[in-house]
């Protein structure tokens, strides 16, 4: 060590190159390296979703989550699975053990499991399996309607309208790949028939909701077999808008002309029906959360964000505002760390030519 030390002290120019080495380098890591508020980590767990309209939480338990886990329970690598039965829907989660080296080997296994269950309720839709990837807001972006208060469902189709826009747009964006509109309603098909009408050809309310659900289905129709192969067959009525809804027949009148659910009521396309209001300083609008992953460059993906927000060009009255920017405090940290290395090396630099 002696030796060493010696050694620096003979030869004051090369440390100096040294130093000067070990500068740049540094500077070349700082300026290259990914910034972000914590460090990222991985979450080892799959989540399996199954639609199941109209199903209680006790068919959807019974029809769904306890076909998953017994389907899933052999596979290796799974130390606790939680299933979550709501109305309409199924959801089951799997918690992997820390010694999973792959991850995505234990999701393809579960999804191989859960595609070769045979017995789903014939309701069901096609399940959903992925792995949960963690993502944190890296900006909002404020979408701002022309007047204060809510004009009513046709501002607020026009307002979502603007908003899918403004997502989709900044999902064009190089250093973007998630963003989600966060605070909207969901979509709702609305039939309204009147008392006179229901009584006039014997239906209820009920009947009415249950003809709708028989008929706007999507069903598997078994297999074809022939010399060329195996041809599968799906009946494919699903209906996803308010006019396809109208065109459903509802009531075969005996002379054989059929009345569809346009012809004896109204179908439109609208939101549920919350108590709720979103308010942005003080506008009636939406909010579009742009979210990071591990491996994206939050400075960079902010300062897109922003010059868009500063370059686009929206319908007459409507606003874009930012707003949650997380890259301030990458920022305020990055300063103090150049800020203290700064001042470190001017201190380091100052003893060496005072002596």
């Amino acid at each position: 060590m002696k030796s060493i030390i010696a050694w620096t002290v003979r030869n004051t120019p090369a440390m100096n190159v040294l130093l000067v080495a070990i500068m740049v380098v540094g500077w070349l890591s700082f300026s290259s390296m990914r910034r972000e508020v914590f460090p990222e980590f991985v979450l080892e767990i799959a989540l399996v979703t199954v639609p199941y309209p109209g199903a209680t939480p006790e068919e959807v338990e019974e029809g769904i989550c306890q076909k998953i886990e017994e389907a899933c329970r052999s596979v290796v690598g799974i130390k606790k699975i939680t299933s979550v039965a709501r109305e309409g829907m199924g959801f089951c989660v799997f918690e992997m053990n820390d010694s999973v080296d792959d991850a995505q080997r234990v999701v393809g296994e579960i999804r191989s499991e859960v595609e070769r269950i045979p017995s789903f309720p014939e309701l069901a839709e096609d399940p959903k399996v992925e792995q949960v990837t963690l993502r944190t807001p890296a900006i909002k972006v404020g979408v701002l309607s022309p007047s204060a208060a809510d004009g009513g469902e046709r501002s607020e189709l026009e307002l979502r309208e603007v908003t899918e826009r403004v997502r989709e747009d900044l999902l064009a964006l190089p250093s973007v790949s998630a963003v989600n509109i966060s605070g909207g309603k969901d979509y709702e098909i609305t039939v309204e028939i009147s008392e006179d009408t229901l009584r006039k050809y014997g239906l209820s309310l009920k009947a009415v909701a249950d003809i709708i659900r028989r008929e706007n289905l999507e069903l598997p129709g078994g297999t074809i077999r022939s010399e060329g192969g195996e041809v599968l067959l799906r009946g494919k009525n699903k209906k996803y808008a308010g006019d396809e809804i109208a065109k459903l027949p509802l009531v075969t009148l005996p002379e054989g002309l059929v009345l569809t659910v346009g012809d004896l009521g109204k179908v439109r396309d609208g939101f549920t029906d919350v108590a709720g209001r979103n308010r942005i300083n003080g506008r009636h609008g939406l909010v579009v959360s742009v979210d990071r992953s591990s491996g994206e460059d939050l400075l960079a993906m902010v300062a897109e964000v922003k010059q868009y927000v500063a370059d686009t060009s929206l319908p007459q009255g409507y606003e874009l505002v930012t707003a949650a920017d997380a890259s301030v405090d990458v920022r305020e940290r990055l300063d103090m760390l150049l800020s203290n290395g700064t001042q470190g090396l001017l201190i380091a630099v100052s003893y060496t030519h005072l002596r």
